[in-house]
């Protein structure tokens, strides 16, 4: 796994490639502020609610948790030259985020296709990743793809 140095070129990558993107820690009090704005459910909000749910206690929003993941390796730079958008992400959370959790992110290339209509360009396949740093248990996973230049 290599440190994200930022790209000129969609041909600078090579499947299978993972880059570590540093961790984050989820504090409660970003936790508690993104729930109220964008996902004011009980278990992200309340403690007496969030014990008695299925979590057992305050968990972060998903939708924070990939906000901040994606926030991350977007913030290192790595496509501020190459990045064309992207076309759809697929997102599974296995596991909680509590408040105070800290989280590894990384992202691993999956496929690169050099685009057949448009040689400027090419399409990215990638997975991005958030382990808890305490127990390397699995929290997040983005599956995305993105176009680039070229």
């Amino acid at each position: 796994m290599r440190q994200p140095q930022v790209l000129d070129s969609f041909d600078q990558l090579s499947v299978g490639e993972e880059f570590d993107f540093g961790s984050l820690v989820m504090t409660e009090a970003e936790i508690l502020a993104f729930a109220r704005q964008f996902d004011p459910q009980p278990f992200h909000l309340d403690h007496d609610a969030a014990k008695a749910s299925i979590f057992g206690g305050l968990i972060a929003s998903g939708l924070h948790t990939q906000s901040a993941c994606f926030a991350q390796v977007i913030r290192s730079g790595i496509f501020a030259r190459v990045s064309m958008g992207g076309s759809g992400m697929s997102i599974n959370w296995p596991a909680p985020v509590r408040p105070g959790d800290e989280i590894g992110v990384s992202l691993r290339i999956e496929e690169l296709t050099p685009s057949r209509s448009k040689p400027d360009r090419g399409i990215v396949k990638h997975c991005i990743t958030g382990r808890r740093v305490a127990d390397g248990v699995l929290v997040i996973e983005i599956r995305g793809t993105m176009f680039m230049k070229r």
